[in-house]
């Protein structure tokens, strides 16, 4: 019964991260499948925090079947899966390490989920994920990868904070009182 809750959370999140990353994708578009706006970001930076590993799993391949549906190329369907689970994970491991608790909205939690779940996986996912198009020639040049970096980070970490937030002082407490919530990696 327990495998079942569990897919079945990680299907919500996977098709909520897939309509949010479509819609994100195509609202403030730059080239190259990006956008200066990505609200689907939020969903990596809480999923882990919320559901464990389900979270983490929908959060790394959500994107895929988002850049799948705004016509992304074969390096950004399937080689930006490790930029999208690092982003997914350090804020489950954060939380694990910490022991912060989402559902306790206080400065401390606050301030470790702005830099530990937004700020820190953003921009080493955004440089990973830049690399692997840069790799794959997706990007042309060092000056392309940049910029493109720099629109990566600025289109996450500003939706994951901001939605973030909202989720963290709303949500995470109605999770915990409905038996939703994740204390571990799996359970």
């Amino acid at each position: 019964m327990l495998l079942k809750k569990d897919l079945g959370i990680a299907f919500v999140v996977f098709t909520i991260g897939t309509i949010l990353g479509t819609i994100g994708t195509v609202s403030f578009p730059i080239g190259s499948n990006m956008s200066y706006f990505w609200p689907a970001a939020v969903i990596q930076s809480t999923g882990g925090l919320f559901f464990g590993i389900w979270g983490v799993l929908a959060g790394a391949l959500f994107p895929s079947l988002s850049n799948l549906l705004t016509d992304g190329t074969s390096s950004h369907v399937f080689g930006l899966i490790p930029a999208n689970f690092i982003q997914s994970f350090i804020p489950l491991l954060i939380k694990n390490a910490v022991g912060f608790k989402p559902f306790e909205f206080n400065k401390k939690t606050v301030l470790w989920f702005i830099f530990g779940c937004a700020v820190i996986p953003h921009i080493i996912g955004g440089f990973l994920g830049c690399s692997t198009l840069y790799l794959f020639g997706d990007i042309p040049n060092q000056t392309i990868f940049w910029v493109t970096f720099r629109v990566w980070i600025i289109g996450n970490i500003p939706c994951s904070i901001l939605f973030g937030l909202l989720l963290l002082k709303v949500i995470a407490p109605i999770l915990k009182d409905c038996n939703l919530y994740y204390e571990g990696y799996v359970t």
